[in-house]
């Protein structure tokens, strides 16, 4: 197998590495996958890595770095030729930690190995991965589950504050399991409490970061609208890139949506506690956030969570988040189906 390592090492030093701050362009993160870097699995296909690029398109300069590395463009990816793919990931949906989860089904269990090879040999790539993307996240439920929002709820006790999980894992945490890999995990803290919470975190060892000016730069609070998330990260927090701490206006038992501080909820309803008490954005505000802006096209993750948690809503949560798209996102294809749902 080619050293993944070493080409990892000279990726960062050609286009640039964003988390060394002070950039407005670079890797924002890349991990070695794709079926070919599992063992027993290397004649199958060509090992990959995959990247995640700060801007969101690649750019000329990034391109001419490529080539100067030996990469060549192989359709929409790009080719070494000693023996590995550059994969640029759409953040606009879930696949690197489906392929995440997938590799380590594969590496987990040989006669999955196997079993995916011949899909693979049969029916190609895409047909193998979607063949066996329920497994892999079966497996991934299995064997990672909450343990990872087990630990931010750990790490967060000492913090006596309306703290709460949002995003994809508010979802899982609704339903009580775990319905697909996270890369990331969204927490929603109180606005008015970064110095005590910059403090804390320092003091467990995560590196803050906030992007100012589309760089990042260290933390330093306040953090004052229209910025709202910090970036976490810690070496002990595996199978997660960071955390996305957003900060949200909490005040006077209210919860405000951060787009529209008109639409509010009171605490106490939008605080919800599922397995083990982790505490979660209640899901109709949890999918109001996914449902996008006016003009945005719904990301293909966003649509996917919103078909598997829209049997778990009740019918009030569903008539509450099907007024809110009415005012905040008219026409939002969502409107229908949720007419849809209440007529039944």
């Amino acid at each position: 197998m080619p050293d993944l390592q070493l080409a990892l090492t000279n990726l960062r030093a050609a286009l640039g590495d964003f988390l060394d701050r002070n950039r407005e362009d670079g890797v924002f993160h890349v991990q070695i996958g794709g079926p070919g870097s599992v063992l027993g699995l290397q004649n199958l296909d060509v090992p990959e890595l995959h990247v995640d690029l700060v801007p969101g398109t690649i750019t000329a300069p990034q391109e001419q770095a490529l080539q100067s590395l030996g990469y060549r463009p192989q359709g929409l990816h790009w080719h070494n030729p000693a023996g590995w793919r550059l994969v640029l990931v759409d953040e606009t949906t879930s696949w690197r930690a489906d392929q995440h989860a997938l590799s380590a089904l594969l590496t987990a269990d040989p006669e999955a190995a196997a079993e995916y090879a011949q899909v693979f040999r049969r029916d190609g790539r895409e047909a193998a991965d979607t063949v066996f993307r329920e497994r892999a996240t079966v497996h991934h439920a299995r064997t990672i589950g909450f343990q990872r929002a087990r630990a931010v709820a750990q790490m967060l006790a000492p913090l006596d504050w309306p703290w709460m999980f949002a995003g994809g894992m508010a979802l899982d945490l609704h339903v009580g399991a775990v319905t697909r890999p996270h890369e990331d995990l969204d927490v929603i803290v109180p606005r008015d409490r970064q110095p005590e919470l910059q403090q804390h975190l320092q003091h467990l060892g995560w590196r803050l970061d906030a992007a100012v000016n589309r760089q990042y730069q260290p933390w330093v609070p306040p953090l004052n609208p229209p910025s709202f998330q910090v970036h976490a990260r810690h070496p002990d927090l595996r199978e997660v890139v960071m955390l996305d701490l957003m900060l949200t206006d909490l005040s006077d038992g209210q919860w405000r949506y951060r787009r529209n501080p008109d639409i509010t909820l009171p605490l106490e309803e939008a605080r919800q506690f599922g397995p083990q008490e982790l505490p979660y954005l209640t899901p109709e505000a949890a999918l109001l956030f996914k449902a996008g802006q006016v003009g945005s096209p719904i990301r293909l993750k966003d649509q996917r969570d919103f078909v598997r948690l829209r049997p778990h809503l009740t019918a009030a949560q569903q008539g509450w988040l099907k007024a809110r798209l009415e005012t905040s996102v008219p026409g939002h294809p969502w409107i229908a189906q949720l007419n849809a749902s209440s007529g039944r």
